[in-house]
């Protein structure tokens, strides 16, 4: 096997990975430390990438932008489970139910 054909097989591996019912994040982990070794066994990594690992991680969990994904994500829950989300619904229907769509001109 060439380093060419690691792109398809690392792909086909990560659909078995899911097709055998593994999830999606425990999927993609093995699948690229499996590779990873492939990698150093044929001498196309060096293991001291993964040694920088742990602070390409820190550096990833102490970026302050990605405190949103979570907080969005709440706030949708929250919406939906105390039914606010359907009474913002129900309120723009009525606010601007009776307004036409502008028709584009021909």
């Amino acid at each position: 096997m060439t380093h060419q054909d690691l792109a398809p097989v690392m792909f086909f591996a990560l659909a078995l990975f899911l097709l055998l019912g593994f999830p999606v994040a425990f999927a993609l982990a093995a699948n690229g430390m499996l590779f990873a070794f492939i990698g150093f066994e044929m001498g196309l990594l060096q293991p001291a990438l993964l040694q920088a690992l742990p602070q390409r991680l820190f550096g990833i969990m102490t970026n302050q932008l990605l405190l949103a994904i979570p907080f969005f994500t709440f706030m949708g829950l929250m919406l939906e489970r105390t039914g606010m989300a359907e009474d913002l619904l129900d309120t723009v229907g009525q606010l601007f139910g009776p307004v036409r769509a502008a028709s584009p001109t021909q």
